[in-house]
């Protein structure tokens, strides 16, 4: 775990005072969906506690968090109970295994997750109380992009906290097309003349959408609501002053970084307990040449027996190679 490390970047960006006895208040704007990504700022919530810093999370009335000395609970009237949330979601998920376009779907949500911004934005209760809490810093998880748009609103420093490889273009994110494959684009970072091409359509398509729909998506609820100074989107994710990427290099294609972006590795990831020993001996009677563990996370919760079938067989498919150590 790289906490300790963590803990000194994003300190680091805060105003500096030599009273010992002085504390940082940070507020999390966690997506309105993806559980899992609640679990990774509980977990800073706490190292942040323990070092005698003051966090709080923004998150919308009916979303089930328990109470936790590590952090506080700023409400608002959201578009979500943690109920419809997941329902929705799974719908999702369940789409999208089924055939159905995987940026189609994005989209829906990324619709969703405007109206719900739309939402706190407008409410003046909501928001006079956030600038009357006088924050420090505040950290967006770029998968609830309305973060950016609050810390704008508040005035305070932010930086972005995200849970898997969203570095995209429109954050300055190098990304040779040659050999850096767009998301869903299917490929892999060793492409022909001919899947390079596909890249490239790929990524023009998405900084179309990007730019051009869902951007101005926030654009619009700062102009409804008023919000000045008068800036824009794609300025403001722009930004942000440090890009935490809470993934491993190991485990994405390669490619370029910048200077303000940095790996922090899995901040979940914990030694490895051993397994149970009836599941033990139940592999040893009867997986001869081992078995594979597939996990995706909080956000998958229900999977139909044709799609985990279909699943199996596509591992099943994959290379097999012993290494000896």
């Amino acid at each position: 775990m790289l906490l300790p490390s963590l803990l000194l970047l994003v300190l680091g960006l805060l105003p500096w005072s030599p009273s010992a006895s002085w504390a940082a208040k940070v507020i999390v704007v966690p997506p309105i969906m993806f559980e899992s990504h609640l679990y990774i700022f509980k977990t800073l919530a706490e190292a942040l506690h323990q070092e005698g810093h003051e966090t709080h999370f923004l998150i919308s009335e009916g979303r089930g968090v328990p109470p936790s000395p590590n952090f506080h609970l700023q409400r608002y009237p959201g578009i979500f109970n943690s109920t419809t949330a997941d329902n929705f979601l799974q719908s999702k998920v369940s789409n999208i295994f089924s055939g159905r376009l995987t940026f189609l779907e994005l989209f829906d949500i990324l619709d969703h997750y405007s109206q719900n911004c739309d939402a706190v934005v407008g409410s003046v209760e909501v928001m006079t109380r956030l600038k009357e809490a006088k924050f420090d810093l505040l950290l967006v998880d770029p998968n609830e992009m309305c973060g950016f748009v609050i810390a704008h609103i508040l005035g305070v420093k932010y930086a972005v906290f995200s849970t898997g490889l969203w570095y995209p273009a429109e954050a300055g994110a190098p990304a040779p097309l040659s050999y850096v494959p767009e998301f869903n684009s299917l490929l892999t970072d060793r492409m022909s003349l001919p899947q390079r091409i596909a890249n490239t359509a790929v990524y023009l398509v998405q900084r179309f959408g990007v730019r051009y729909i869902a951007l101005p998506k926030y654009d619009r609820i700062m102009k409804k609501h008023g919000v000045t100074p008068q800036v824009a989107m794609f300025d403001l994710v722009q930004g942000s002053r440090l890009w935490m990427l809470c993934t491993d290099m190991a485990l994405e294609f390669p490619r370029p970084t910048l200077p303000h972006v940095v790996y922090i590795g899995g901040i979940l990831t914990k030694p490895p307990n051993p397994l149970p020993q009836d599941f033990e001996a139940w592999l040893n009677d009867t997986a001869e040449h081992g078995f594979v563990v597939v996990s995706f996370g909080a956000g998958v919760k229900y999977l139909s027996h044709d799609i985990a079938h279909k699943l199996a067989g596509a591992l099943a498919r994959l290379p097999q190679r012993v290494v000896w150590r």
